[in-house]
């Protein structure tokens, strides 16, 4: 078992979270609260488009998407469910190459300009897509303070598929266990509150696994860590390689463990973060059962 300064735990009234970069188990005390009249106002939410981005040098893009400048444009690499970008018809691969006619330097004009902007006010666009451009408005949602609210948007969605392997047992696709109610757990080996969740994952998956449960548990670890990990008897089902964090990304997994309940039509019906026990786990999945 490898744990590194990563095994963070957020205490939650619902159970545990694991969050990248968040102090170890415990944070100090909160300050007692002001009163009132001592509170400043609320600061309004960040104006947000609604995807994640990576630079695109001007070598890597098609003539017709001139001009370019030095510092190239960025590619959609992931747009969140509901908000502007998606209600806007964008797509992942998409290229943006100017915002309000600017021409963009990189990531760094697109995220000035946002950030100079409110929710509500609309930007333009220019965006390369399989060769051809055009021009795409926008109003500017507001960014949520917690991701986790971007992860609860895909209730009621498709479940995205799944994009790797497995390196333990074989669930098979999505698409082969319709008819069959999925449980996907998003964790890392690192995180404190996935292993407390796991001996409940197990248990329910070898209770229920017969009657029409698949649980499958999702990590985009290396190899060597997830092999050096698991031992024989811990995790009795499916274990897959999100290769890339391409599944992670698409199920908008920020916090770990992530729960995942996936109906027998493949309807996405329950999310829930942090590590909870076998009753309650349980509990939502005869829900569905």
């Amino acid at each position: 078992m490898k744990w590194t300064s990563q095994s963070a735990g957020l205490i939650l009234v619902v159970g545990l979270t694991a969050w990248p970069g968040v102090p170890a188990w415990g944070a100090p005390a909160a300050a007692p609260a002001k009163s009132m009249a001592a509170q400043p106002p609320a600061s309004k939410p960040a104006a947000w488009l609604g995807v994640s981005i990576a630079d695109v040098p001007p070598a890597g893009l098609p003539a017709a998407y001139a001009p370019v400048t030095q510092e190239g444009a960025v590619r959609i690499q992931q747009i969140f469910k509901g908000t502007s970008a998606d209600q806007a018809g964008l797509k992942e691969g998409d290229v943006i190459l100017a915002i309000n006619g600017t021409p963009l330097e990189g990531r760094k004009t697109l995220l000035d300009t946002i950030h100079s902007k409110t929710v509500g006010e609309v930007v333009e666009l220019r965006l390369g897509r399989d060769g051809k451009v055009s021009t795409q408005k926008m109003a500017l949602s507001p960014r949520p303070e917690d991701m986790r609210a971007i992860t609860q948007m895909l209730v009621g969605s498709p479940a995205p598929v799944l994009d790797g392997k497995y390196y333990s047992g074989d669930a098979g696709s999505l698409a082969k266990n319709k008819g069959k109610v999925v449980l996907l757990d998003f964790w890392a080996t690192w995180c404190g509150p996935c292993r407390m969740t796991i001996p409940a994952l197990d248990a329910v998956y070898r209770k229920y696994h017969d009657k029409g449960l698949e649980v499958i548990g999702v990590s985009s670890e290396s190899m060597e860590d997830l092999k050096s990990f698991q031992a024989p008897g811990k995790m009795s089902y499916p274990l897959f390689n999100d290769v890339g964090q391409l599944t992670t990304r698409q199920y908008q997994a920020y916090a770990y463990p992530t729960l995942v309940m996936i109906d027998r039509q493949g309807i996405i019906q329950r999310i829930e973060v942090g590590a909870h026990p076998q009753a309650a786990i349980e509990k939502w999945v005869l829900e569905y059962l």
